[in-house]
């Protein structure tokens, strides 16, 4: 293998090298590990020396094309996460230890910080009842309300809520993308096992998988040709909305969406998925797949 053969790696590959084929199987591993809290440059970095072996910095600044100073943060950061080790040697070099083990390290740093939150809520609780309350009462009516929310698990989080406190129905408008998301959050599973009035629209372009194949069929329905990708929100109960501001073709960090319970807003939104629940076309059986 000549010079020029060995600076090219799998992350950085073009289409017509023989470790394209691997492009896939990457993109998908780094998306999932920017799930667990990584960034995208982060998760690079750990892919390489995971698929290359212990590397020093100046070599990852310049296989991977990333600036001196900042592939000297992310390998502390990696280093302080537990997943990626440092060699006693000059230079230092640093390697990844086993995916699998990296995954368990990730999630039992979460569940330690879910721990630590746990065990303070009554603690919390009681300080707070403890304070008394300087409200002063005004008889003038109760001002619509809005949130931002960003990040998957907030986001999602608030859309359980919604979905669980509905005691009419839901509307949920969404493309192939965030339907995916929805699915291994359990969202799919909540919302298709309420017995209310639930309608979900999908753009047109995605082929309806198999986890939908309990909910009723003529609650589901393909969107408009003109529906675009970006496009996603639930209603509840026609009292709340949330509506993504980015969705599901961003990094779940960058996840942002927009909760009202403004009933002028929710009306205009809700006359948006009327039209396009009338002008989508119902499912078929024969257009399931499994996901």
């Amino acid at each position: 293998m000549n010079s020029t053969e060995e600076s090219i790696n799998i992350l950085n590959s073009s289409p017509d090298s023989k470790l394209s084929e691997y492009k896939l199987g990457i993109e998908r591993i780094t998306n999932e590990l920017v799930r667990f809290g990584l960034t995208k440059t982060q998760a690079k970095v750990f892919i390489y020396l995971g698929k290359y072996g212990s590397k020093t910095s100046p070599e990852v600044c310049k296989d991977l094309k990333i600036a001196r100073t900042e592939t000297y943060q992310i390998l502390n950061v990696l280093t302080s996460l537990g997943i990626v080790a440092t060699e006693f040697s000059h230079p230092a070099r640093f390697s990844a230890i086993p995916m699998e083990k990296a995954i368990k390290t990730m999630i039992k740093a979460e569940q330690a910080k879910v721990s630590m939150l746990a065990s303070k809520e009554e603690e919390i609780a009681k300080l707070w009842h403890d304070i008394p309350s300087f409200v002063t009462k005004s008889n003038e009516p109760d001002g619509e309300k809005f949130q931002m929310l960003q990040g998957s698990p907030r986001i999602h989080s608030k859309m359980k809520n919604m979905i669980l406190n509905a005691k009419i129905g839901c509307k949920l408008l969404c493309g192939a993308k965030d339907l995916s998301r929805f699915y291994y959050s359990n969202l799919i599973e909540i919302f298709e096992s309420l017995p209310l009035d639930l309608k979900l629209i999908i753009s047109s372009e995605a082929i309806i998988p198999q986890f939908l194949q309990n909910m009723n069929k003529s609650q589901v329905r393909n969107g408009p040709k003109n529906m675009r990708s970006n496009q996603c929100f639930l209603i509840k109960d026609d009292d709340e909305l949330l509506i993504f501001l980015r969705n599901a073709n961003y990094p779940p960090r960058n996840i942002f969406a927009f909760w009202t319970d403004s009933k002028s807003l929710i009306d205009s939104i809700k006359i948006l998925f009327d039209y396009s629940w009338e002008n989508s076309s119902p499912i078929r059986h024969e257009k399931l797949i499994i996901s």
